[in-house]
């Protein structure tokens, strides 16, 4: 692996870790993320399943719940299609839309969430989770 390959494999793997950290430290309040509670934020995330038939049942409690409280919508759902660089997580990659982060930390931090979050365990390996806010279009250059 070249010197720039190595760097740069390093600094995917340093941003993960730190998105991973303000995560968890966002959703036990810990800290607050300079962002509007109101203004819609973006989960982004990997995950491989490892047992496709249980996967309905996570869904089916997840999905209702998050949409409670939180405005869920899931965007994308795919292995991803590289343009340039590499990653260092396999399986698929999520994107889901919450109307605020707000509702993500009220889902995230849920007992409901939190029993669900245990099916979830045991049918797939979480990779990374990450929260970004959104752009208000009107902010954009072009």
């Amino acid at each position: 692996m070249k010197l720039k390959q190595k760097i740069s494999y390093l600094l995917s793997l340093l941003a993960v870790a730190v998105m991973s950290s303000w995560l968890t430290q966002m959703a036990t309040g810990e800290r607050r993320l300079a962002v509007e509670e109101a203004e819609p934020v973006y989960l982004i995330g990997s995950v491989t399943v490892n047992d496709y038939e249980r996967l309905p049942d996570y869904q089916a409690i997840a999905g209702p719940l998050a949409a409670q409280v939180g405005g869920y919508m899931p965007l994308a759902y795919s292995v991803p299609n590289m343009i340039q660089g590499s990653i260092s997580t396999g399986g698929r990659y999520f994107i889901e839309r919450y109307d605020s982060l707000e509702g993500l930390t009220k889902f995230l931090n849920s007992s409901e969430f939190q029993e669900a979050k245990k099916l979830r365990d045991e049918i797939a390996d979480v990779h990374f989770m990450m929260w970004l806010p959104a752009v208000s279009p009107d902010s954009l250059p072009h």
